[in-house]
């Protein structure tokens, strides 16, 4: 009785083993949508970092999204104005609203931290430049080195055009009446320092559990011949997953906005 008592233990304990080795198999096996955030373009990509960075995604086949700083819009200068129209035209980068001002050290605040009527003025100087210069306004909007607020969510809610918040607060979601993409993690493990362990590491234990992950980088920052090839390296992993890379709109229009 007791051989048979011991026999059952162990299949209770050997089946309750193969079930969490299971759980575990399919999280390390679920991959990701990848979108790809990159920050801070405020001139044609011409210098090493941007341009390396653009034809490396380019030859991979990957697309991505690029956050336009407006006061660069504000200026003239059609090697960038060219630049956008092109490569819009493309569909293979979704150039997005980085905010208005170019924040310096010494601004105690950051331009979304204000009152609605500032910052729907500022998003509105921002749609109304993209029109006059590049021929379409911007879908999607994520603020440049600022944090935000409920006014953040008002003066979203108040533009039509803008259909997606780049790691806005999901408490504010309905607030701003847009889909909001939250920070999880990113490709820099701190700010303009990509890192493919540290990535590896973070992507494991959060990134899988779930549907899309949207990673940020500054590829200006990425002149340094360590950072570049730790941006590649994590390029190179998640291309071994068979990672699909989307746009923030073509996400939101196949796997959100088609599904509602």
């Amino acid at each position: 009785m007791k051989f048979f008592r011991k026999i059952s233990l162990g299949l209770i304990i050997l089946t309750g083993s193969l079930s969490t080795l299971i759980i575990q198999a399919d999280e390390k096996s679920n991959t990701p949508v990848i979108i790809l955030k990159l920050d801070d373009l405020t001139y044609k990509p011409n210098n090493e970092s941007w341009q390396r960075c653009l034809d490396f995604l380019a030859e991979k086949k990957i697309k991505c999204s690029a956050g336009i700083i407006c006061y660069a819009l504000d200026k003239e200068c059609s090697s960038l104005f060219d630049f956008v129209k092109e490569e819009h035209a493309k569909g293979n980068i979704e150039f997005w609203c980085h905010g208005y001002r170019n924040r310096k050290a010494s601004d105690p605040t950051g331009e979304f931290e204000g009152s609605f009527e500032e910052q729907k003025a500022a998003l509105e100087k921002c749609q109304k430049l993209a029109q006059e210069k590049l021929g379409f306004k911007f879908k999607a909007f994520g603020p440049h080195w600022s944090k935000t607020n409920a006014d953040t969510a008002r003066a979203l809610k108040a533009i039509p055009e803008f259909t997606i918040w780049l790691y806005g607060k999901p408490d504010l979601e309905t607030a701003s009446g847009k889909y909001v993409y939250p920070r999880v993690m990113a490709l820099e493990y701190k700010t303009f320092v990509p890192d493919v362990n540290k990535f590896k590491a973070k992507y494991f234990k959060e990134g899988i559990k779930h549907k899309c992950l949207v990673l940020q980088g500054h590829p200006m920052a990425w002149v340094k011949d360590q950072r570049w090839e730790n941006f590649v390296a994590i390029i190179d992993f998640l291309i071994s997953r068979n990672t699909v890379f989307m746009t923030p709109s073509e996400y939101y229009e196949k796997e959100v906005n088609g599904h509602k």
